[in-house]
C-alpha cells in the first residue's frame, strides 16, 4: 500500500507541474490544490484508467485468439 501510495504521489505531481508548465494555476496562495483542479485531475485519471482496461481487455482478446496448435509449413 504504501509503494501505491508514493506512486500516486508521483503522478499527482506530475501532472501538477505539466499544468504549471501550460501556465494553468493549480495552488491558491495557502498551496491547498483547487477543487477546480482536483476534479480536472480526477477526470484524468478517470480516463486513464478506463484506457488501461480497453487496453487489457484487447491484449487478452488477441492473445487468447492465438491458436494452440499451428500446422507446420508445407
Amino acid at each position: 500500500m504504501e509503494t501505491l501510495h508514493r506512486y500516486w504521489d508521483y503522478a499527482s505531481r506530475m501532472v501538477e507541474m505539466q499544468l504549471n508548465l501550460l501556465g494553468v494555476q493549480t495552488r491558491d496562495e495557502r498551496g491547498a490544490v483547487s477543487t477546480e483542479m482536483a476534479v480536472v485531475i480526477a477526470a484524468m485519471v478517470a480516463i486513464a484508467v478506463a484506457a488501461a482496461i480497453i487496453f487489457i481487455a484487447k491484449a487478452r482478446s488477441n492473445a487468447n485468439a492465438i491458436p494452440d496448435n499451428v500446422p507446420p509449413p508445407p
